[in-house]
């Protein structure tokens, strides 16, 4: 990520598009989720077309826009920031990653007794959910991380000059749109948004990130499905 003072990414009209578009996303799934509609079928193949399809659609539309419409070659990777260059930068970033991935991975089990039905819903069980979720979690947390920590971190610091306000602002949205789950569940990832965003700020790089919310994803599908069905 670049270093301070930080130059913007796109136009406004840029930032301000995606970020319609990502509370477009939040209203809908609030709107649905409020009305009833099932996200889950009987079977594996309802909830992968009625949840898991919708959501990687989504993701990656946003990812796409951000690095794709109206902006240079090469954005994706200057998005990334600084790679593993030696071996004990990955080590680092390993370490970081695993870290933020404890706490984060504490905080839901904390909540887990409060789990609503709109959570529960994404939870995989069959053995081709499973496999499908896994893709989910590899691909939203590659996503997620480069649309909120990388573009929209580093376009809100251009405009605002503060580092920590756009580190705030990601996070509320980040909460906003995870908030047809409910109030609770957004507030506690914007909570999350925080600390991925520090930890992208202070890294100069989405890596430690993505790889942390790889793990969350693929611990809260896998790990926490198994321990809600036995």
């Amino acid at each position: 990520m670049p270093s301070e003072p930080v130059e913007p990414l796109a136009p406004r009209w840029h930032t301000a598009l995606l970020i319609g578009l990502i509370l477009a996303v939040a209203v809908t799934g609030i709107v649905l989720a409020r009305s009833g509609a099932a996200l889950v079928q009987p079977s594996a193949h309802g909830r992968i077309l009625g949840a898991y399809v919708p959501l990687l659609v989504a993701t990656v539309g946003l990812t796409l826009y951000a690095c794709l419409v109206a902006r240079p070659r090469g954005t994706l990777r200057a998005l990334l920031g600084r790679g593993w260059d030696s071996v004990a930068r990955a080590g680092t970033d390993l370490v970081l990653a695993a870290g933020v991935g404890l706490v984060v991975e504490a905080a839901e089990a904390v909540a887990a007794a409060g789990r609503n039905g709109a959570v529960g819903a994404l939870l995989p069980h069959t053995g081709a959910e499973k496999a499908a979720w896994m893709l989910v979690a590899v691909t939203v947390g590659f996503c997620e991380e480069v649309v909120y920590r990388g573009y929209l971190q580093t376009q809100l610091a251009a405009f605002t000059g503060r580092a920590s306000v756009a580190v705030a602002l990601q996070a509320v949205l980040f909460g906003v749109a995870h908030a047809e789950q409910g109030p609770a569940v957004a507030v506690r990832f914007a909570v999350y948004g925080l600390l991925f965003g520090a930890l992208a700020r202070w890294r100069r790089s989405l890596v430690p990130g993505i790889v942390a919310h790889v793990g969350i994803d693929l611990a809260s599908g896998l790990l926490v499905s198994a321990a809600v069905q036995s």
